[in-house]
C-alpha cells in the first residue's frame, strides 16, 4: 500500500474519457492558481459550465451526502429572502450572490459523487502546477491586469495566498509521489514549507508545518505514531499565539529583534504588503465577535444572508464604551461597523447562515474529519487521505480567516465527502 501510487487495470475502464479529464484538470489548475477571470467571473466558472455540458445532469444521481449540502443551500436562499441587509441593498447584488453559492455547492457535489471516475494522479498533477505557479507569481510578478473581458491578478493579498497553499498543496503530494517518489516528497515539503515562510504568515507556516507532518506520515507509516505528539504540540502552539497577551507580548519584542533580523521581527509583528500590525488585527477579530455576537441575537436561527456580514450596519457600542479598543482609532468606525469581514469563518457561518447553518456547516466539515481521526488514531493512514490533510489544513486556517464563500472551499469538501465512499483505486 505505501509503495508507489497507481492505478488497477480494472479501474481505468471506469474513468472519465481524457477530454472530460481534461477539462477537470483545468478547472483545478485555476483553483490552485486564481489569477484569470472573465467579465468579472473567475475562469473556473466558465471551465465548470462547459464540463456540466460534457458530463450530463449530474445532480440527479444520488448520494447520502447530496442532501446535507442541498440543506445548506437552502437554508442561504432562504435567509436571503429574509435578510434585513438585503432590503437596503440592489437586488442584483443578492441574486448574483446566490447564483454564486448554487455553483460552488453543486461544485462540491460533482466532486463528492463522480470522485471514482476522476483520474486523482492528473488532478493532483495540474494542482501541483497550479500552486508552484501561484507561488511564482506572489513572489516575481507584482501586477495586475484588468480591461471590461479579461482580468489578471498577479499581486494575491498574503491571506488569500497562504488559504490556497493549504487547500492544494497536500493534494499535490500524490502527484508528487507518483513521479518522483520520495525524494520528490522530501524535496517539496522543504520547497512548500519556504514558500509558506517566506509569505510572513505566522499561522499559515504552523498550519502547513502540521499538514507535512501528516503526509510524511502517510508516505511513512513508521512514524504515524510519532507524529501524532508532534502535531498536538504544533496544535498547541498555533492555540498558543492566538491569545491576545501572546500577540501583544510578540510585538513588543519584535522590536528588539528587528536590530539583528528585521525579516523576522515583521514576522513576529504579521507586518507586510501594507497590512495592520499583529495586535491591531487581533483586535478587530475582537471586535468581530462582538459584532457577531449582535447579529446572532437579533437574527439566531437564519441568520442576514451569505456574504452580508461586513455590509451589516452594526451598533459596535463596546467600540466607544471600552478603553481596550483604544488602538483601532486609526481606523473608521465606518469600516468597523460595514467594512470589515468576519475574520472568522465559524463567525461568518453562524452570522450569515445562523445557528443552523452553522450546525449543517460543521456536520459538513466534521463527518470526514473524524473519519480521518480514526484512521489515524489505528494507523491506517492511505494515500487517499492526503484529500483530508487538505481539510484539516482549511479547518484550522477558518480560525483566522472568513473563508465561507468561494469554489476553492468547497471543492475541497466535497471532495473530502467523496472519501467516505469507498475507495478502491489508489494503491
Amino acid at each position: 500500500m505505501h509503495q508507489s501510487i497507481s492505478f488497477s487495470q480494472d479501474t481505468r475502464k471506469m474513468l472519465f474519457s481524457t477530454k472530460i479529464q481534461n477539462r477537470i484538470n483545468w478547472f483545478v489548475f485555476f483553483l490552485a492558481c486564481p489569477v484569470l477571470s472573465i467579465l468579472g467571473n473567475s475562469v473556473t466558472f466558465f471551465i465548470f459550465l462547459s464540463l456540466i455540458l460534457l458530463v450530463g445532469k449530474y445532480w440527479q444521481k444520488y448520494y447520502k451526502g447530496k442532501l446535507l449540502f442541498l440543506f445548506f443551500l437552502w437554508i442561504g436562499v432562504v435567509s436571503t429572502i429574509f435578510s434585513p441587509v438585503n432590503r437596503e441593498l440592489d437586488s442584483l447584488k443578492w441574486v448574483l450572490t446566490m447564483i454564486q453559492y448554487i455553483y460552488w455547492i453543486y461544485v462540491a457535489i460533482f466532486f463528492l459523487l463522480f470522485r471514482d471516475r476522476i483520474d486523482l494522479i492528473q488532478l493532483s498533477k495540474w494542482c501541483f502546477y497550479g500552486s508552484i505557479l501561484y507561488a511564482v507569481v506572489f513572489y516575481m510578478i507584482p501586477f495586475d491586469y484588468s480591461s471590461t473581458i479579461l482580468s489578471l491578478e498577479f499581486k494575491p493579498g498574503r491571506n488569500a495566498f497562504v488559504f490556497n497553499l493549504l487547500c492544494s498543496v497536500p493534494i499535490s503530494f500524490i502527484y508528487i509521489q507518483y513521479r518522483w517518489k520520495m525524494l520528490g516528497v522530501y524535496s517539496f515539503m522543504f520547497v512548500f514549507l519556504m514558500i509558506m515562510l517566506l509569505s510572513n504568515g505566522r499561522s499559515g507556516s504552523i498550519i502547513i508545518l502540521i499538514q507535512m507532518l501528516l503526509i510524511l506520515a502517510i508516505f511513512k507509516p513508521g512514524f504515524q505514531k510519532f507524529s501524532k505528539v508532534m502535531v498536538i504540540l504544533a496544535l498547541g502552539l498555533f492555540s498558543f499565539l492566538q491569545l491576545s497577551n501572546v500577540q501583544q507580548s510578540l510585538e513588543v519584542f519584535s522590536y528588539k529583534v528587528e536590530k539583528i533580523n528585521p525579516r523576522l521581527a515583521t514576522l513576529m509583528r504579521s507586518e507586510g504588503e501594507g497590512d495592520l500590525t499583529m495586535d491591531k488585527s487581533w483586535l478587530i477579530r475582537e471586535l468581530m465577535i462582538e459584532k457577531g455576537k449582535e447579529i446572532v441575537q437579533e437574527y439566531p436561527l437564519i441568520g442576514i444572508g451569505p456574504n452580508n456580514f461586513k455590509f451589516y450596519k452594526s451598533e459596535l457600542k463596546v467600540l466607544s464604551n471600552s478603553d481596550k479598543f483604544n488602538r483601532l482609532q486609526s481606523v473608521s468606525s465606518k469600516k468597523l461597523a460595514e467594512g470589515t469581514s468576519a475574520h472568522n469563518t465559524y463567525l461568518q457561518a453562524i452570522t450569515e447562515f445562523g445557528i443552523i447553518g452553522l450546525v449543517i456547516y460543521l456536520i459538513l466539515l466534521l463527518k470526514p474529519l473524524i473519519t480521518f481521526l480514526k484512521v489515524y488514531i489505528n494507523n491506517r493512514l492511505g494515500y487517499e487521505h492526503l484529500i483530508l490533510v487538505s481539510l484539516i489544513g482549511m479547518c484550522i486556517h477558518f480560525y483566522t480567516v472568513a473563508n465561507l464563500s468561494g469554489v476553492l472551499p468547497w471543492f475541497v469538501i466535497g471532495l473530502s465527502w467523496s472519501f467516505l465512499q469507498p475507495l478502491k483505486r489508489l494503491r
